[in-house]
């Protein structure tokens, strides 16, 4: 897919990719070790999510934030 690298898209998905991902490592972080399943599993679903809504909108996963968008 062809998209305008400067354009709010291409940004917005940026800041998406690196959120989620962002996310899924504050989830692996984990503040106690008796309930730290629950924030993994926090973590994986949100950046799964905006994963979604990255595909929804440039048509890409991304769920590797530092991959370009193909």
């Amino acid at each position: 897919m062809n998209i305008d690298k400067k354009g709010f898209r291409y940004r917005f998905s940026n800041v998406l990719a690196w959120g989620g991902f962002g996310c899924f490592l504050w989830g692996c972080h984990g503040y106690s070790s008796d309930g730290i399943t629950d924030w993994i599993a926090m973590g994986a679903f949100v950046w799964a999510f905006f994963g979604v809504i990255n595909y929804l909108m440039v048509g890409s996963l991304r769920l590797l934030p530092w991959r370009d968008i193909e």
